[in-house]
């Protein structure tokens, strides 16, 4: 069963100026991680099978997925956990703010306001 671990935060500004937050990421455990890829496997392999009928592009499309299914399973199941987002106080302008993260993000992670469009630093909390 997955669960979401909500870790602090903090996120600094280009002056230095610090304010706190929270980390959201989803923890995947083994059946959830077995379960995204044996979906990401045969949806890739039904993809191929599907373009058998595509003229020519079956020559490329077909070993690609077929190719791409095994690959981007074995990768569904070691990803154990994924960052959804980060929110808290713009530690430039004082708006609440919620930055959207991508699965595979790593803190330290640089990005922007959404509110005033200042730098910002994401930084795990000490």
């Amino acid at each position: 069963m997955s669960s979401t671990e909500i870790t602090p935060v903090q996120l600094r500004g280009n002056d230095g100026k610090i304010a706190d937050g929270k980390l959201y990421a989803t923890r995947y455990d083994t059946g959830d991680r077995l379960r995204r890829a044996l979906l990401r496997l045969v949806l890739l392999w039904g993809l191929a099978r599907v373009s058998l009928f595509i003229p020519l592009a079956h020559f490329v499309l077909v070993p690609g997925f077929l190719i791409a299914g095994p690959v981007v399973a074995v990768l569904a199941y070691r990803s154990s956990q994924a960052r959804d987002r980060a929110d808290g106080k713009c530690p430039q302008c004082g708006e609440e703010i919620i930055i959207k993260l991508e699965a595979r993000d790593e803190i330290p992670k640089w990005t922007y306001c959404p509110a005033c469009n200042a730098a910002l630093q994401i930084m795990e909390s000490n």
